[in-house]
């Protein structure tokens, strides 16, 4: 007799046996709810990010700025003092933060870098040690950080770091020391069309 119930549970088919654990143990029905409730809310939420980010790029830019209000080239070197300007509060809106001294134009990520973003402390800002440290704290140093101190693993962080940048975001400049001069980048502009009917 037992071993015909073994072979009558072994042929019936596997919701059975689910529907039979489900309905022995009570606890069972309750972490099936919350799981199939907590998999509905993050197939949502990404669904709804990803639709979200697709209706704000504009084609071809990877920008999050309309065509109406995306923001001119910058081409220009900066000090720390005139970084500071570039946090996003101006009129503009435009930001600028420094990465292993180079700077690059995050505007059309405002959701992470603007007043009320992820990190509105990196605007404006030389961000090479918050990367290098995980720290999302404003770097208040007025200074010029020459990053001379950083061992050989933390200066491969920080290219990798500054690479990662490149890849996402416009290269603007410099950044320099106070009384540094400043590059003139209106000459590669008019240099530029000269290099393009070389090739």
């Amino acid at each position: 007799m037992p071993s015909k119930t073994k072979t009558n549970d072994s042929e019936s088919p596997w919701y059975l046996h689910f529907y039979n654990a489900i309905r022995q143990t009570p606890i069972n029905v309750t972490l099936l709810i919350v799981s199939a409730f907590i998999f509905y809310k993050v197939v949502s939420i990404t669904r709804r990010r990803n639709q979200s980010v697709q209706h704000r790029l504009t084609p071809g830019q990877g920008s999050f700025l309309t065509a109406e209000n995306r923001l001119p080239p910058l081409r220009s070197d900066f000090t720390v003092r005139e970084l500071r300007a570039y946090n996003g509060t101006h009129e503009d809106g435009r930001i600028l933060l420094a990465i292993n001294f180079n700077v690059y134009d995050v505007s059309h990520a405002k959701h992470f870098y603007g007043p009320g973003g992820i990190y509105p402390n990196y605007a404006g800002r030389d961000i090479s040690r918050n990367l290098i440290n995980f720290s999302v704290e404003s770097n208040e140093n007025e200074e010029f950080d020459d990053l001379c101190d950083l061992n050989s693993g933390q200066m491969a962080t920080l290219r990798e770091w500054d690479h990662q940048y490149a890849e996402k975001y416009p290269l603007v400049g410099k950044l320099l020391r106070e009384g540094q001069p400043h590059t003139n980048y209106a000459d590669e502009e008019d240099d530029e069309p000269e290099k393009i009917t070389q090739e």
